[in-house]
């Protein structure tokens, strides 16, 4: 079964105080986010195209009682330092059982430079995260501490270039943001990307949400108008209901950015190519493959589409998914496919398990294979991401 025993295919990372004054260039230490009080004295995070922050509090206190989690109010004292130091996240990870975890960064902040307009300040941000997570966060363990490399939003050319950046590093998978080459939407311009990906012997992560450079510019510019009111601004009872809400953009995104993926043939085209839906859970999923196979049957003959095959086919070929906590995923797993499943704690959000992701696993998967178990305990994320080589 190989030298891992459990492997989290999807944690995070709560950005320290001073990531940014170590991390970008000087340049453009006034466009950084800027590390702020909540309403409730807490520490948060302002990001461009708000006038109200982000608190720390659900991304900063794991293994905290489910009734005591405080959104607002929490500083950077209170929070566990796993949450931002990689040696003590190792310290975490063995405490909780866990050999590996694949790394992916903080959303907001990723996006408060992948929708800038100055190009050049996209290009500072993303290398600022990707050198702080390869050169400090990943370093007292590079073997268990496995970052995903982010991958800018300038377009086709910066987004090849950056693949090979990545494989440079010996990073072990990239995460895109949006498509490759910044559309709105896939398009035939993204099959450089795909290509080099093959070649580079690169799986490719998306985290849930897909948003355009445009889209986030357009984003802000709406937020400016509205005397910059985000989710946030809405007083804490409602901008609450409105991120507890917003779990469900898995349901209303992640189906689209599947079926682009598979309707338009990049599998087809790209056997080779791996991709991974990182968070989407995959209770869900059995239904939609049935639904995508049906509207392939029954719009084939005059479609013109370019696949040769059933929709399905290309996802358990070609695709997996994350998820944190998912019995009904786990009960149809053959529906699913136990080869396209990756189990994850999500550390260090609110919503995952530390330290009883051991507890946690034996009562979800209690009557599961010890083989097929391990599969998507550890053997998938093994063999995705190359975790042995």
């Amino acid at each position: 079964m190989g030298q891992h025993s459990i492997v989290s295919a999807d944690a995070h990372i709560l950005e320290p105080p001073d990531i940014w004054k170590n991390w970008l260039a000087d340049a453009y230490q006034d466009k950084a986010p800027k590390l702020v009080k909540d309403a409730d004295g807490g520490d948060a995070w302002l990001f461009a195209g708000a006038t109200t922050p982000d608190p720390i509090g659900l991304t900063a206190t794991p293994g905290m009682p489910l009734d005591q989690f405080r959104w607002t109010g929490v500083t950077y004292d209170e929070a566990r330092p796993g949450c931002y130091d990689g040696a003590a996240r190792l310290e975490d990870m063995t405490r909780d059982g866990v050999d590996v975890e694949i790394l992916f960064p903080p959303q907001r902040t990723i996006g408060h430079f992948l929708g800038d307009e100055d190009d050049a300040f996209v290009l500072a941000g993303v290398d600022a995260y990707n050198n702080f997570l390869f050169d400090e966060f990943c370093a007292p363990d590079p073997a268990r501490l496995v970052g995903a490399y982010q991958i800018p939003s300038l377009g086709i050319d910066t987004a090849v270039e950056y693949l090979h950046k990545a494989k440079a590093r010996g990073a072990k998978t990239v995460v895109i943001s949006c498509w490759p080459a910044g559309g709105e939407s896939i398009s035939e311009a993204d099959d450089r990307f795909w290509a080099a990906a093959v070649e580079a012997e690169m799986p490719v992560c998306i985290h849930i949400l897909m948003i355009s450079r445009a889209a986030r510019l357009r984003a802000r510019q709406a937020a400016a108008r509205a005397g910059g009111r985000q989710l946030y601004g809405e007083g804490t009872g409602r901008a609450g209901a409105k991120a507890a809400a917003s779990l469900s953009g898995v349901f209303s995104s992640v189906p689209s950015t599947i079926g682009q993926l598979i309707f338009t043939g990049v599998f087809e085209r790209f056997p080779g190519l791996h991709v991974s839906m990182i968070e989407i859970g995959v209770g869900w999923l059995p239904h939609f493959l049935e639904a995508m196979d049906d509207r392939y049957w029954r719009n084939r003959s005059w479609a013109d589409l370019p696949i040769s095959r059933p929709p399905s086919s290309y996802w358990f070929e070609n695709m997996s998914a994350s998820f944190v906590r998912d019995d009904y995923g786990i009960r149809n797993r053959h529906e699913v496919g136990v080869a396209n499943m990756m189990w994850s704690t999500d550390y260090p959000h609110h919503g995952n398990d530390w330290p009883y992701s051991r507890k946690v696993i034996n009562e979800t998967m209690a009557g599961v294979p010890p083989e097929e178990k391990h599969q998507i305990i550890c053997g998938n994320a093994v063999r995705i991401f190359g975790l042995d080589g």
